[in-house]
């Protein structure tokens, strides 16, 4: 049954939801596909919106096109019940179910099991869609796209102390201890990374992003990329060129490298400007696990990878029997802000399995980037967002609004030509196609998200075909039809290329974190300057605290001007200006500070391997050293500066 409005705005025309006949019509005659509206209801309300929109509006265009390409080639018209459109598209998706056991149907698709009933793997759309539709299937996820975010900074956190304590007592050193880094370009080659032998000091090494060759192989369980071991890794470093043998992609500078060198590097690389033993990190002798993804060669990695990266990780540690923390220096910006999306779920139950486990990710440097707006409406009232895209944006551009499900309100986009979208309100989707020169808006609003039960509505703008999105400010109404909460939340999804943000007062720099450092059991990290008296947040270091009011970051560590490993270090510049790499350099960020945390709780199950994740959290947030003046929590420390030796005062 079709659902029929009239709208008039971005076209004046009928509009026909729930179907793609109206874009069908329109495309066999010549014409732009229609925008199409209707209730999001007849849309799984179990699969993420990303992939809703999709599979209403790109899946029925693909199949259009290749039904046009068919009829012209005389094959042939495909058939309605085929799925022959979704094997040009897959996604890569996390999905819960209600058991920890695939349905019937398909078991034939490579699945990864993160934990329990949560899985990875990439699914054609049309699975997606009938998977969607089976009763055990609590969400489906789509992947978010995932951005990066030494020697006074050990000292700051009192690592120094720990590591070379008064005579009689034990350094701590990380040794048994394995520190798990999911990041871009680890340079396995440097000398930080391998013991007094010259031998490596990296376990495994899995590159998501390379294809195997002959001789090499996917972890078994996961079978993407592939897989290194520590004998694979000495037989490179033995090589000529070990790059060639270890595949993995380094590039000068690389985010990886430098994080790695403040959680693990034992300080022996050196060249003249930087001599060896001064550059030491916190856990210079723990074993290293790293797991390279998207990122080193321009493609973003997701969530579903970094899911599958943490499972790896604790799956390898628990195999090697050794206690585990690991270190996320990436993030994103969409989702909800509680800890309720699938990948931070994921992340919570893995945390909460075992003791033993930590997993620590930087808050994010997000304070300045006009990336959220909030506020408060009461009834009637419309509140209107200034939202600024740059010019040449070729990428995709995506808003998320959230709010209380007590609350009725409805959503319309201008562009910034005038264009003017219907009215969207609670359980109704808009859609506009993308032709050669207007861009596809899709709007999506759902009353009770099966995720937390809250209201969201998802805005996505893409670029037309072959063009940009129109530049300028685009506007945001948000109108209050019936209010009981009244207070909204918006964000605009991560894009270092050509980031879109708010203007002006409608941003709001608290509730900055970046997901998933806003899960309940994940430990997040401010960044400050170490290099000031007192010590200064750091202006970009992302502000507390979660949507839901919880208390994140727990701490804050150095993170400003640290000085660490450098990949490629003693090779020649290739930026052709002769002279050589330095074997350090300088970089800021949250993703500076959070390895020096997941180093410092390297050391303490050193010393209490048995403690739980909930534990270890605590005692960093009890032995914190408070600000002047702050009595508990701030948004922008947390708790306060990470102290190594004091936490470690508390635990005996």
């Amino acid at each position: 049954m079709l659902t029929r409005r009239t709208f008039t705005g971005v076209v004046g025309c009928a509009i026909y939801g729930l179907t793609d006949i109206a874009s069908t019509e329109a495309a066999a005659q010549g014409l732009p596909p229609a925008p199409t509206t209707g209730r999001a209801s007849g849309h799984h309300p179990a699969i993420d919106p990303r992939i809703r929109r999709i599979l209403r509006t790109r899946f029925n265009q693909e199949r259009l096109e290749l039904d046009i390409h068919r009829r012209r080639v005389g094959i042939g018209p495909l058939s309605t019940r085929g799925g022959v459109s979704a094997a040009l598209t897959t996604k890569p998706v996390l999905v819960e179910f209600t058991s920890d056991r695939i349905p019937a149907g398909f078991q034939q698709h490579t699945w990864s099991r993160i934990v329990s009933r949560i899985y990875a793997a990439d699914l054609p759309l049309n699975e997606i869609e009938r998977l969607g539709r089976e009763r055990g299937v609590v969400y489906i996820e789509a992947g978010r796209a995932l951005q990066p975010m030494l020697d006074t900074s050990r000292a700051e956190i009192k690592a120094d102390i720990v590591q070379a304590p008064p005579v009689g007592t034990p350094g701590l050193d990380g040794t048994g201890i394995i520190v798990g880094i999911i990041d871009t370009g680890l340079d396995f080659t440097l000398d930080d990374f391998r013991n007094a032998s010259g031998a490596t000091r990296i376990a495994f090494l899995w590159d998501q992003t390379l294809r195997p060759r002959p001789g090499e192989a996917s972890p078994a369980d996961f079978r993407i990329g592939v897989e290194y071991n520590a004998a694979a890794i000495n037989r490179a470093l033995q090589a000529r060129n070990p790059f060639a043998v270890v595949r993995t992609k380094v590039k000068p500078k690389s985010h990886g490298t430098h994080v790695a060198g403040i959680a693990v590097g034992n300080g022996r690389s050196h060249d003249a400007q930087f001599p060896a033993g001064r550059f030491v990190g916190i856990a210079p002798a723990a074993t290293i696990i790293f797991v390279h993804t998207k990122g080193e060669d321009g493609n973003l990695t997701d969530s579903v990878d970094l899911a599958r990266a943490i499972s790896y990780i604790f799956k390898k540690a628990e195999d090697l029997g050794q206690p585990c923390v690991i270190n996320i220096s990436k993030g994103t910006n969409g989702g909800s802000h509680d800890g309720e999306s699938v990948v931070e779920r994921a992340i919570d139950e893995l945390l909460h399995q075992q003791p033993g486990r930590a997993l620590v990710k930087s808050a994010g440097n997000l304070h300045t980037g006009h990336g959220h707006a909030a506020g408060r409406l009461v009834n009637g009232q419309t509140r209107r967002l200034t939202w600024s895209v740059a010019n040449d944006d070729t990428t995709q551009n995506e808003i998320e609004i959230w709010y209380s499900s007590r609350d009725r309100l409805r959503v319309r986009l201008t562009s910034p030509t005038g264009r003017a979208t219907p009215w969207v309100h609670a359980g109704e989707h808009f859609d506009q196609p993308a032709d050669a020169n207007n861009p596809n808006i899709t709007i999506e609003a759902e009353r009770f998200t099966s995720r937390n039960g809250d209201a969201l509505t998802y805005i996505e703008v893409d670029p037309p075909k072959a063009a940009s999105v129109p530049p300028g400010n685009w506007v945001i109404e948000i109108e209050a039809i019936e209010i009981q909460d009244g207070t909204f939340d918006a964000w605009i999804e991560r894009d270092d290329k050509r980031p879109s943000q708010f203007m002006g007062s409608d941003f709001d720099p608290q509730k900055t974190l970046s997901p998933p450092g806003t899960g309940q059991r994940t430990i997040t990290v401010a960044n400050y300057n170490h290099h000031v008296a007192p010590p200064a947040i750091n202006p970009s270091s992302g502000r507390g605290r979660t949507r839901d009011g919880r208390m994140k970051p727990e701490v804050a560590a150095p993170g400003t001007g640290i000085l660490s490993s450098c990949s490629l270090g003693g090779r020649p510049d290739p930026d052709g200006h002769g002279g050589v790499i330095p074997m350090r350099v300088k970089m800021s960020g949250t993703s500076m500070a959070a390895p020096h945390v997941a180093g410092a709780i390297a050391l303490v199950l050193q010393r209490h391997p048995r403690l739980t994740a909930a534990q270890i959290r605590a005692a960093l947030i009890a032995s914190a050293v408070r600000e002047p003046g702050v009595n508990g929590f701030s948004n922008d420390f947390g708790f306060g500066r990470v102290d190594i030796a004091r936490c470690l005062e508390l635990l005996e």
